[in-house]
C-alpha cells in the first residue's frame, strides 16, 4: 500500500511537471502573436475621425489666444469667450449650437450691461457706446440662444460686444448668422467661434469709441466646424465691418488664413492630421 501510494504521488508529480512544461511552451510560442496583436491596437492612427465624436468641444476645444494678448476666459451657460481688457473686447466667443436648440421661442429683451464678471475698471461700458454711431455688435448672437431665458439674456454682456457699423450688423453679419443657423439645422450641430481682428500690438494707434476707448475693428471673422456631418468640415469668414451687399461665398476663406491673421489656434485639441486637412482648405460646395 505504502508503495502504491508513492507511485502514485510520482504521477500526479510528473503530470503537474508536465503540465507546467507544457503552459510554458504555449506562453513561448503564443507571446509574439500575443504582443504582435497589442502592437497593432496601439497602431491604431490618433487620427481615426471617430475620436471627433469624443471630444467635448465646449470644454475642450476652446482656441488658444495668441501670446501678447491680454486674455480673461469667461464662462457662461451657454458660451464661452476670452475678454481682452486692453481693447475691451472679446478675442474670440465660442460656442456650440444644436439642431433641437433652434426651437426655442426665448424673446429678445436687449438688456445690454457689463459683464459682472469682467472688472469695473476693464469693461465697455453703455456710454462708451453712447452717440458713437456704432451698434452694440452680438459677436454670438442673441437668436443662436433663444433656448433658453438665461442664456439669452447673458448673450447682452458687453463683453460678447463689439463696435460694428449698423449697416454691418444689420446686414451682411446677420446674414452669416442666419446661414450658420441654417448649417446646424442640416448638420445636427456646429461649432462657432467669432471675433474681431486685433492690432497686433497696442503701440500702434486704433481707432477707439467713449471714454473707456472701446475698440473699433476693421475685420470680423467667424469659424464654423460642423464636425457631425457625414463629413466633418470647417469654414471660415473674414468681413470688413462696412455695408456689404455681396454674396457670402465672397467673403470665405481657409481656417488656417485666419489662424494667421489672428495669431490664434482654433480647435487646438484635434490631432494634427485632421486638423491640417481640415484648416488647410475649404470647399464651397461642401456648404453653400
Amino acid at each position: 500500500m505504502f508503495f502504491r501510494t508513492r507511485i502514485m504521488n510520482k504521477k500526479r508529480f510528473l503530470i503537474a511537471v508536465l503540465l507546467i512544461i507544457l503552459v510554458v511552451v504555449l506562453a513561448v510560442w503564443l507571446l509574439p502573436s500575443l504582443q504582435s496583436q497589442q502592437t497593432e491596437v496601439c497602431r491604431v492612427p490618433k487620427n481615426n475621425p471617430d475620436t471627433l465624436f469624443d471630444i467635448d468641444y465646449e470644454t475642450d476645444a476652446l482656441p488658444i489666444t495668441g501670446d501678447g494678448y491680454a486674455s480673461q476666459l469667461i464662462s457662461h451657460s451657454a458660451y464661452k469667450l476670452s475678454y481682452n481688457k486692453d481693447y475691451k473686447v472679446p478675442n474670440w466667443v465660442f460656442y456650440e449650437l444644436l439642431r433641437e436648440e433652434l426651437e426655442g421661442n426665448n424673446p429678445r429683451k436687449d438688456n445690454f450691461r457689463s459683464d459682472p464678471l469682467v472688472a469695473v475698471d476693464e469693461s465697455a461700458t453703455l456710454s462708451d457706446y453712447r452717440n458713437s454711431g456704432y451698434d452694440r455688435g452680438h459677436i454670438a448672437p442673441a437668436a443662436d440662444f433663444s433656448w433658453d431665458a438665461t442664456a439669452k439674456e447673458e448673450s447682452f454682456y458687453l463683453s460678447n460686444m463689439c463696435p460694428q457699423t449698423p449697416s454691418f450688423n444689420r446686414g451682411i453679419w446677420k446674414r452669416l448668422e442666419d446661414q450658420v443657423r441654417a448649417w446646424a439645422y442640416r448638420d445636427s450641430a456646429v461649432c462657432v467661434v467669432a471675433g474681431p481682428v486685433l492690432p497686433d500690438t497696442l503701440c500702434g494707434e486704433f481707432r477707439s469709441i467713449g471714454s473707456g476707448q472701446v475698440f473699433v475693428p476693421e475685420l470680423f471673422y467667424k469659424v464654423v466646424f460642423s464636425v457631425f456631418a457625414e463629413k466633418p468640415r470647417m469654414i471660415a469668414f473674414v468681413i470688413p465691418n462696412e455695408k456689404s451687399n455681396a454674396d457670402l461665398q465672397m467673403f470665405v476663406v481657409s481656417v488656417d488664413s485666419v489662424e494667421r491673421l489672428t495669431q490664434m489656434d482654433f480647435f487646438p485639441i484635434l490631432p494634427d492630421s485632421i486638423e491640417n486637412v481640415l484648416e488647410s482648405s475649404v470647399d464651397i460646395n461642401d456648404w453653400f
